[in-house]
């Protein structure tokens, strides 16, 4: 692992084989996140660099537009400087998978590569594209998520467990789902009887659960536990699109669930949006983060957390924003009150970024 670059790990953390480097890769994310991280927002220099950045690339990039197949329209981002990087960050920042998602930040191998940054053996060998790219104002964000998001997933399922009852955890719209996978990986090595403990990673994209249960599959924790879907026991990845897939789950609930990164994809109690910042139109009706709150509510126990982030603008998202990415803008007092509709009570604040606050909100019951 030690002589891995940040893109190269997370290919070597996903793909199958390479098993001792994947072992070490979790092992040195576990130590890190559980230990005296040392992580901390970016500085103030940075924040001056992310506003050069945006000024620079707003100048630079060129959009061009085309009919896709089935008639929709999809934009793709031409910039020379990052064309000329060569890097997978870069690319991935220009286009997205396909043009239903060119507005989201899709949870790619690039994307992926910012929490391979806090393993200290792989960032010791970022070049320089490397710590542009992965070390910005955003990344150092995203990084703090992660950390405060497994502390908090782990703390309550550590609660639960430590009062002799069983646990049942499960992460929505969670990408490859490695935060979760730390979480079951370390409640495991600090000796609770993995019967105790069920744990759930989804995603809409297949791609994402493929990657997760090779990850699994190779860790010593998670392999003989990695079990189908629906089981309830062991650890799982399934594909889900939280607003479709009921069937499965009308009866299941949930003492954990952890909804990161999603609510600033859907409009409702936000401060902005980047729609009303641009002069843009609104996008069409579609779910919004009531809904998406009232869906989150109907998958937790009562008396279940629920681990959510606001999402604050900053010249890092509008960053984003110059390559299509769209977001509903939300801080602390924003997210409180959606919570608050949805039936959710405030319970502790994990930490604050220059982007993201990691909160743990527990299910009351819902007033019709």
């Amino acid at each position: 692992m030690k002589h891995l670059k940040p893109m190269e790990a997370v290919a070597t953390l996903y793909a199958s084989g390479n098993e001792a480097d994947s072992e070490a890769i979790v092992a040195s994310l576990s130590r890190t996140i559980f230990g005296a991280h040392g992580l901390e927002p970016a500085r103030p220099a940075k924040k001056i660099l992310a506003t050069v950045s945006h000024r620079v690339l707003s100048w630079t990039t060129r959009t061009t537009k085309s009919e896709t197949a089935d008639g929709a329209v999809a934009t793709r981002y031409s910039n020379r400087i990052l064309e000329r990087s060569g890097h997978g960050y870069a690319h991935a920042l220009m286009g997205s998978s396909c043009h239903t998602t060119e507005s989201l930040v899709e949870g790619g191998d690039p994307m992926n590569s910012q929490y391979m940054m806090i393993c200290p053996e792989i960032r010791a060998n970022c070049e320089v594209w490397d710590r542009l790219f992965l070390d910005s104002v955003q990344a150092k964000d995203v990084r703090l998520r992660m950390v405060w998001e497994t502390l908090a997933t782990y703390d309550e399922a550590k609660r639960r467990l430590d009062s002799g009852k069983s646990v049942r955890l499960k992460a929505v719209a969670a990408g490859t789902g490695l935060s979760m996978i730390l979480v079951y990986d370390k409640l495991v090595r600090d000796g609770f009887d993995p019967t105790r403990i069920s744990a759930e990673v989804t995603d809409r994209d297949r791609a994402n659960i493929d990657k997760a249960n090779r990850l699994m599959d190779k860790l010593p924790t998670t392999r003989e536990r990695h079990t189908k879907p629906g089981t309830g026991q062991g650890i799982s990845a399934r594909a889900e699109d939280i607003f479709m897939d009921h069937a499965e789950d009308v009866l299941a609930t949930y003492d954990v669930v952890t909804a990161i990164g999603i609510l600033e994809y859907f409009h409702g109690h936000t401060y902005t949006t980047t729609e009303e910042c641009m002069g843009m139109q609104p996008p069409p009706d579609a779910a919004s983060a009531l809904d998406l709150v009232q869906r989150l509510h109907h998958l937790l126990a009562e008396g279940g957390s629920l681990i959510v982030n606001t999402y604050r603008r900053n010249a890092a998202t509008r960053l984003l924003e110059v390559f299509g990415r769209r977001f509903d803008y939300r801080n602390r007092d924003n997210l409180k009150a959606l919570m608050e509709t949805g039936g959710f009570k405030l319970e502790k604040h994990m930490g604050a970024g220059h982007v993201y606050d990691v909160e743990i909100y527990s299910k009351s019951p819902l007033v019709v």
